[in-house]
């Protein structure tokens, strides 16, 4: 919202600068954007009359071009001017050579058709002061003082302040507020505007009637009659006032109600009295389908959550939101009908974005009116036309308020402002703090009772007065000191520490995690379910049809930012994500946690000195071995297909003790991908974190560094075309023969024969703890062994 510095010193005498005053408010947390002069570039045009018309000049355009005498009291001047409203007897914008235009322009004197101008006559748009141009030049009050510097004769030599306002503090959306804030801010006395009403005639309640058929949406309705108006441009000072705030002038009458929209905040509107059938008010509900034009001259159609003016044969205009054309003021009207209203404020913020009508009047009322001050604002407005326009007021308003609101009344313990802020300002302070903001205070024992008057919403309870006197008071008056007491040390809960644990096991290991979206793709979501799997929960009110399930694994999600990467040619994806899949539990939603683990492309990043080998699926099992061992969780490969997501030939289970589940890994199928347009091989892993957490963590042992040295042997073994034996039962056979001491056994080949055979090997490390091997000891137990091995599972050693 924009205000002139000078309009706000009009209700507080401040010796402040225009930017010391927004370091005041800036500081009370009301924030300043920017502090601008109204019209920085515009230098040396001053106030000129049209003293005669010399002569009609030739134009090839179609315009006329007229040669007339300006004078500023002490020169005249040669001037050509082309605009319509050129007329002799006037005042007007007169920029004489050597003046400076916006943009840097100098006036000089020029040869026209002819004939020598000395300077120019100027229009609202040269000035810069607006965005007329066709009505012609820039005209004045007949008694504006000839020669006077143009920018001061319209008070513009002024700042603006451009003030962002937040939602709870509408009571600031105008001048009025913000001078209100400055006078408790500085203690200089604040005035409000000075309404003295001069009535005469037949009494409102004899000229108008109000019904109110919404009263849950409309709260309050008054009007006023202003007969005899004469309705024409406005005054210099008004038109320069509402260009300052960016508002375009349109008339003497409209432009009042803006005016004082602007100072008061309050929004009004006039119609023209003798448009409004019955002279009768009604204020209803659209109905459904109802068609209206609007002041914009565009038909809109309404439905029947939305509330309307209207008289007993038509709507004239939609409540708080925009008039209507067919009760406009016009330069015909004579009779004027002033609205001044209190509105829903969710009413009006669903009509203006259902309209996608957005106002000055919507933005104020949506953040909620004065109920009370609407009153005044009325009574502002009428005395402003009547002061502007002419015209008599007639006595009295209709006013139909059907349930009068109470002001509410805060207590305030000065004991608690100490406890919130630890430091409390003196007692009279705190009531010059409280009367400086409009708050009515009143004595109560210790305590300050607090009457919150009605433009002041967002006042509700006793932390809101500590907050109004801590912002005024001054912020840097709260003292620099440690909290006291005792601190409770706070523990994450079991599952939080659980996904840290894995993010930090996961990063180390060099994946990036990310966060997808919850919902699910309905193609995507079938290319990747389990068979035997319930439906998929749909939502209700999906934004689109490929976000409209919930998803029932994570694996999408991660795909998604697989093929993200490779359509921007990242070949190299190595990522994660911790979050829930959602299933059916009968009518209810059952949530599961999981990781989600996706490699695409090499292992390592390629250079010189490492090979550019592609991840396989055996990166993504130990990916799945190394979230496991974090989360100290004993597994080993498992019998079982794993889900049909993952080629049939490349896929397999971790299981723990029992057989129970704890990891699936593979490489994603070509059809799983397909929906994903996904063409390289991805592989994955997947891990149920609910099922990881029953699990009980193996205990931690401390080991020593060996003082023995150890032993190592290798040892294969051949397994015939067909045979269904795994390297995981041939390992779990040589341990259990070898014994402890048995340090590690690891598959370091495998071979396959061109007719079918298969050849692993393994490297066995034996090594005691309490003395040195022998080789006799070493070759005993290679040698049971290796007969434990061959007899039970039915393969063959190999000598290597």
């Amino acid at each position: 919202m924009k205000v002139p510095y000078r309009w706000i010193r009009e209700f507080v005498p401040l010796d402040l600068t225009p930017s010391e005053a927004a370091d005041r408010l800036l500081n009370a947390g009301i924030e300043v954007a920017s502090v601008t002069p109204l019209a920085p570039d515009v230098r040396g045009v001053v106030i000129g009359a049209i003293e005669a018309v010399e002569r009609e000049l030739p134009s090839s355009h179609g315009h006329r071009l007229l040669l007339c005498r300006v004078s500023t009291g002490r020169e005249r001047f040669a001037v050509v001017s082309g605009a319509p409203n050129t007329a002799v007897g006037s005042r007007a914008a007169f920029a004489p050579p050597g003046a400076v235009l916006p943009g840097g322009r100098r006036v000089e004197t020029a040869e026209i058709r002819g004939a020598r101008s000395q300077g120019m006559l100027c229009s609202e748009r040269e000035l810069g002061l607006g965005d007329e141009h066709e009505r012609g030049i820039l005209l004045l009050d007949g008694d504006a003082p000839l020669g006077a510097d143009l920018i001061a004769h319209l008070g513009l030599d002024d700042d603006v302040l451009e003030i962002e306002i937040t939602p709870n503090r509408p009571d600031c959306l105008s001048v009025v507020g913000i001078a209100r804030e400055l006078s408790a801010l500085t203690r200089a006395p604040f005035r409000y505007p000075e309404i003295a009403l001069k009535e005469s005639g037949e009494p409102a309640a004899g000229l108008a009637r109000v019904r109110l058929d919404a009263p849950d949406l409309c709260l309050r309705f008054t009007a006023r009659v202003i007969t005899g108006v004469r309705v024409g441009a406005s005054p210099a000072w008004l038109a320069a006032r509402l260009r300052a705030v960016g508002l375009r002038p349109i008339s003497n009458v409209v432009d009042v109600t803006n005016y004082v929209m602007w100072e008061l905040g309050h929004p009004l509107h006039a119609f023209d009295y003798d448009t409004v059938a019955d002279a009768t008010i009604v204020v209803r509900r659209a109905r459904g389908g109802e068609r209206f034009t609007t002041l914009d001259e565009q038909e809109r159609t309404l439905d029947d959550s939305m509330l309307v003016i209207a008289d007993p044969a038509r709507a004239i205009g939609i409540a708080g939101v925009m008039g209507g054309a067919n009760t406009e003021v016009t330069p015909s009207t004579t009779r004027v009908l002033l609205e001044s209203a209190y509105f829903h404020p969710a009413s009006i913020r669903r009509t203006s974005r259902a309209l996608g009508l957005a106002t000055d009047a919507a933005y104020r009322f949506e953040r909620g009116a004065d109920i009370e001050g609407l009153a005044e604002a009325s009574a502002r407005t009428a005395q402003l036309i009547a002061e502007v326009a002419g015209g008599t007021i007639a006595p009295g308003m209709v006013d139909a308020y059907p349930a009068r609101r109470p002001r509410p009344r805060v207590t305030l313990r000065m004991s608690r402002v100490t406890r919130v802020l630890g430091v409390a300002p003196p007692r009279a302070e705190a009531r010059r703090i409280l009367a400086g903001l409009g708050l009515p205070v009143a004595e109560r024992g210790d305590d300050l009772e607090v009457e919150v008057p009605s433009f002041r919403r967002d006042l509700s309870m006793e932390e809101d007065l500590v907050e109004e006197l801590i912002r005024v008071w001054g912020y840097d008056k709260i003292p620099s000191t440690l909290p006291g007491g005792a601190i409770d040390l706070v523990r994450l809960p079991p599952s939080l520490r659980q996904e840290r644990r894995v993010r930090e096991a996961l990063v180390g290991a060099g994946l990036s995690e990310v966060v997808t979206g919850s919902f699910s793709d309905p193609a995507r979501d079938l290319a990747l379910a389990r068979p035997g799997a319930d439906e998929p929960i749909e939502l209700r009110n999906p934004l689109s049809r490929d976000v409209s399930l919930l998803r029932r694994q994570l694996l999408e999600g991660l795909l998604a930012v697989v093929a993200t990467n490779l359509r921007r040619q990242q070949p190299e994806v190595r990522v994660f994500e911790i979050g829930k899949a959602y299933a059916r539990a009968g009518e209810a939603t059952e949530e599961s946690r999981w990781i989600g683990i996706a490699l695409a492309g090499a292992r390592a990043t390629p250079a010189w000195y490492s090979p550019a080998d592609p991840v396989d699926v055996y990166d993504a099992k130990g990916l799945a071995e190394h979230v496991l061992g974090a989360l100290g969780v004993r597994a080993e490969p498992g019998p079982g297909a794993g889900p049909p997501f993952f080629e049939t030939d490349r896929r397999g289970l971790l299981v723990v003790p029992g057989g129970r589940v704890v990891a699936e890994f593979g490489e994603v199928a070509a059809a799983a991908r397909a929906p994903f347009d996904i063409g390289a091989p991805v592989f994955a892993a997947l891990l149920p974190l609910d099922v990881l957490s029953a699990i009980p963590p193996g205990p931690v042992r401390y080991e020593a560094p060996p003082r023995f040295p150890s032993v190592q042997r290798d040892m294969a073994f051949m397994l015939d075309p067909g045979q269904e034996v795994t390297a995981a039962e041939i390992e779990a056979a040589l341990r259990e023969e070898a014994g402890p001491l048995l340090r590690g056994a690891t598959l370091f080949d495998v071979f396959r024969f061109p007719d079918g055979r298969r050849s692993l090997a393994w490297r066995l490390t034996f090594q005691a703890e309490d003395r040195t091997l022998t080789d006799d000891e070493v070759n005993a137990i290679h040698a049971r062994v290796a007969r434990r091995a061959s007899g039970q599972l039915r393969i063959t050693l190999r000598g290597i």
